[in-house]
Parts: structure tokens; sequence; C-alpha cells
């Protein structure tokens, strides 16, 4: 007597424990999801750099593993921690400065809010009922404002704390990712009901797919940042900051760099110096909107899928400016800042998917 015979349902409550097995995983992992998924994508990204340490002969696996993510560490993680950092410092000074500025000066906070009154194009009547209700609600809404303040300060602190922990998992992850790699791998095309060839076609489509995002997104981004750092230089602001925030805002394609740029053109302008607001304008917009991203971006998009040997269809999935803006997006909404990079490679992957399936199955296909 066989033991299918023996135990009929032993298949299917096998099935039921492997369900249970990986809800139980993705529950207990679930606030880890994000910072394991940036560590297998910059490990898959960078895989060839950890290889190529290997290959020396006095280097082990676990010293070269080091040595690529202490790489990593210096390339990609220094840069958003020093913005954090730098972030958070001038924000708790303007917080202390504003909010001593309006315990002790409450009187003046009343003048300069009668003069913005004045400026409004309102009948005089208007104006003073205005001004009347302004001043009479000025104490509560200071307290507002001061409420408001804390919770911003909470909220940058509670942000630090999340990011240190989401670089301390992806640094570890990173670590084994590299070291055991090829044996993850492995496991993964044993476990997997695909047949091998398959399993290494998404594979390899997959490690495609995360050298070009990755590096053309990084890429594009420390260059426009460089560029727009540099400006900054020559106008006398802190260049190393903004260089950065423009750098990491790039990850936004088309709009990414507006949201730094836009608030130095409004600044020069509030200290009347017209022509460096027309200067950061155009040069922005230009320089780097059009030539560096419009440009440029499709062009390392393009070389990078051509030296990885992949097919047209490939590099198009990433260079599609409608998928990457809605699943940049939608990124942000599901992943905060990290979405900048899972939401393009979800739906990249997601298109690979349809790939297999079209591959797997073109001769019943109807292409007609």
């Amino acid at each position: 007597m066989t033991s299918k015979t023996s135990h009929p349902y032993e298949e299917p409550f096998l099935i039921l424990l492997i369900a249970v097995a990986v809800i139980g995983l993705f529950w207990l992992f679930f606030a880890f999801i994000p910072a394991i998924l940036f560590a297998i994508l910059i490990a898959t990204a960078t895989y060839p750099f950890y290889k190529r340490l290997t290959k020396s002969p006095i280097l082990s696996t676990e010293v070269s593993a080091l040595i690529a993510v202490t790489a990593v560490l210096s390339l990609v993680i220094l840069p958003i921690t020093y913005l954090f950092i730098e972030g958070g410092r001038i924000g708790i000074e303007v917080f202390n400065q504003v909010q001593a500025w309006m315990i002790s000066q409450p009187q003046s906070l009343g003048e300069q809010v009668s003069q913005l009154i004045a400026l409004l194009p309102l009948p005089d009547t208007w104006q003073v009922r205005l001004e009347q209700w302004v001043i009479n609600d000025l104490p509560s809404l200071t307290a507002k404002m001061q409420g408001i303040m804390v919770h911003l300060a909470g909220s940058l602190f509670s942000g630090i704390t999340s990011f240190i922990t989401f670089v301390a998992i992806s640094l570890f992850s990173l670590f084994f990712f590299y070291r055991d790699g090829e044996q993850f791998s492995q496991r993964i095309k044993n476990l997997s009901p695909l047949s091998n060839y398959l399993d290494g076609f998404i594979m390899r489509r997959f490690a495609d797919l995360s050298t070009v995002l990755t590096i053309s997104v990084l890429g594009i981004a420390i260059l426009q940042g460089v560029v727009f750092g540099v400006l900054m230089y020559l106008l006398n602001l802190p260049a190393l900051f903004l260089g950065i925030a423009f750098a990491i805002a790039s990850f936004i394609p088309i709009v990414g760099g507006l949201l730094v740029w836009l608030p130095v053109v409004v600044y020069f302008l509030l200290i009347d110096q017209p022509l460096y607001a027309m200067i950061t304008a155009i040069y922005s917009a230009v320089l780097i909107g059009v030539v560096i991203d419009n440009f440029l971006r499709p062009l390392m998009i393009h070389r990078l899928a051509l030296f990885r040997g992949n097919h047209a269809s490939d590099k198009s999935i990433l260079s599609h400016t409608w998928l990457t803006m809605l699943s940049t997006f939608a990124g942000l909404i599901h992943f905060g800042v990290m979405g900048l990079i899972f939401g393009p490679m979800l739906a990249a992957m997601a298109i690979t998917i349809f790939d297999v399936y079209e591959h797997k199955h073109r001769h019943q296909l109807d292409y007609s």
C-alpha cells in the first residue's frame, strides 16, 4: 500500500502548513520588510562587485562581504544620514528660535499681523473686523502653533529613530545576502514548483532590473546633487546640505528637484535677490530638469540595459514615464521614502512575471 493511499490528506495538509508558515513569517517580520527588500535590491545590483572581491586570495568571503557593506554604507547610507542629522539640527534651531520669539514678542506678532491684513485688498470695515478677530484669538493661535511645532519635533525624532533601525537591519541583512546569496538562490530554486529554467529566467531578469534601476537612479541622483550643489556653492548657500537634499529628491522623476530648487528661488526673492532667483530657476529647470533628467536618465538606462544584455522590452519597463511616475508615487504611499525605489522595482517585476508567462505559453497564445 502506497504512502498516498495511507495518507490521502498529507499533501493538502503540508501545503496548508507551508501557507501558515509563510503568513507567520510575514507577520513576524512585517516591520522589517522595507529594510529587507532594500538589502535584497542593493545586494543583487552590487553582487558582481562582491564576487570580484572574493577572487582576491587574501580576502575571505566574510571580509569581502564586510568591504562591500562598507562601500554601500559610504556611498548610500552616510549621505542620507548626514541629511537627516543636518536637517534635524536646523529644524531644532528654527523651532527654538520661533518658540522664543513667539513667547517674548506677542505684541510684535500682533503688529505684524495687522500690517499683513492692511495689505489685503479688502474694504476697511472688513479689515478692521478681521484684525479684531485675529488679535482676540492670537493667544489661542499661538498656543496651537506651539503645539504643532512640538508635534513636528516629535515626528522628526521618531523618523530619525526609524531610520536608524532601518539602516541597522539593512546592513545586517546585506552582509548575509552577500555571503550566502548563492545558497539562498539555490534554495529558492529547489523549493520553487517552477522549472529551474524559469526560476533562472526570473532571477536573471530581477538581477538585470535591479542593476539598471539602482545604478541609474543613484547615478542620476548623484549627478544632479553635485550639479545643484556647485550652483549653491557659487551663490553662498549650504552646498553640501542642499546638494544631498536635491539628490534624494531627484529619486522622484520630473517633479522631485522642484521640491528643493523652488524654495531656494522663493528664498532669493524674499531677500531681494531676483537675479539669483532667476539663475537658480533657469539652471535647475533647464540644465538639471531637462538635460539630465529627460535626456541623460533614459540614455543611462538604455546603456545599462545593453551592458546587461537585455532586450529592448527590458529597458522600456524602466524608461516608461507613465509607469515610473505612478509606481514611484504608489511606492511612496506604501513604503515611505524607500518606495522611490521599491515602487518602480515591483512594477517592473510584475511585468517580468507576465513576460515569463508569455515565454512559457508562447506557442499557445494568439498573436494574430
